[in-house]
């Protein structure tokens, strides 16, 4: 479904993942139905990931395993008092029976692999998930999402010139564009706003990602990965930074619309979409905006 909204003067279409209707919604959720097709199909009974303390992959992650009643290890870089007090994903998280772990960035990958190993020696057969959903199930979700999107825009005759979204790991933005070159609208722009990383290493993930989810549809152009635009203007700081002009901006643009937006993902990409249509002079176009949740990232 598309929504319509007007925000701060200008009409933006909007798909709005915040509601999507499963373990609690986010482009987290929807990638999460691939996982669970991939564990069903293959027998897998554990899974390992790793994220942030406020990390809505690793509640869904730690949701899903529940509802199967998988086994489930989560690799937490940051603070162990912090994820142990937080509510949002932390709390979801800590609800579950999953067990996790806390450690530096530079570990991360080698206690994933224990954990893998170490279920393996317990007579277990696990599934090891990129964080952040960065890999195949979590690309192809949106490709799918893509041409939900096409089948609505054709039904209504909209066209739509570009799309903005929040780019953290790059793998929901490369599934957008990968799932309209499919659908063979080459001409909508794809805009991530970075949340996190600057430019040169988003568009070097991203862009990478890309090529492989080609290669996985058997797409052979070498001018898709051209396709891929990313600002990294609106980072203020970094992860989970912000500044007070956003967050009054927000603040009103809630009011007027009753919809969430955190200041980490859904909102800080809102912001730059905003500023970048006003730059621009984008405003006569037709813009969406992928809101990708955060509503836990908001009630922290």
């Amino acid at each position: 479904m598309i929504y319509q909204e007007k925000i701060d003067g200008y009409n933006i279409a909007m798909i709005r993942d915040d509601l999507f209707p499963y373990l609690y919604g986010g482009n987290k959720a929807r990638k999460s139905i691939e996982y669970e097709i991939e564990m069903t199909k293959h027998g897998y009974d554990a899974m390992v990931t790793t994220g942030g303390i406020q990390s809505n992959h690793c509640r869904a992650i730690a949701l899903l395993a529940a509802k199967h009643h998988w086994d489930c290890h989560i690799v937490y870089h940051g603070d162990r008092e912090r994820f142990l007090t937080e509510g949002g994903n932390a709390k979801l998280v800590r609800s579950t029976a999953a067990t996790y772990e806390f450690v530096s960035a530079s570990e991360i990958s080698t206690s994933m692999n224990r954990a893998m190993i170490q279920f393996a020696s317990n007579g277990k057969k696990p599934y090891y998930v990129t964080g952040g959903g960065h890999d195949l199930p979590g690309g192809i979700a949106y490709v799918n999402a893509v041409r939900e999107l096409v089948q609505v825009l054709r039904e209504q005759g909209k066209k739509i010139d570009r799309i903005f979204l929040p780019c953290g790991t790059g793998s929901t933005q490369a599934g957008i564009i990968v799932g309209l070159y499919l659908e063979g609208l080459l001409d909508t722009e794809v805009v991530g706003i970075s949340v996190a990383r600057n430019k040169q290493r988003a568009m070097e993930v991203t862009t990478a990602f890309v090529i492989d989810l080609a290669k996985h549809y058997s797409i052979s152009d070498d001018n898709l990965a051209k396709k891929v635009i990313i600002s990294d203007d609106f980072l203020f700081g970094g992860y989970e930074q912000t500044t007070p002009v956003v967050k009054n901006w927000l603040t009103e643009v809630i009011r007027s619309t009753g919809i969430i937006f955190d200041t980490t993902y859904s909102g800080k990409a809102l912001y730059g979409m905003h500023e970048l249509i006003k730059k621009n002079n984008w405003k006569g176009d037709n813009n969406l905006f992928w809101h990708t949740g955060g509503i836990m990232n908001f009630l922290s």
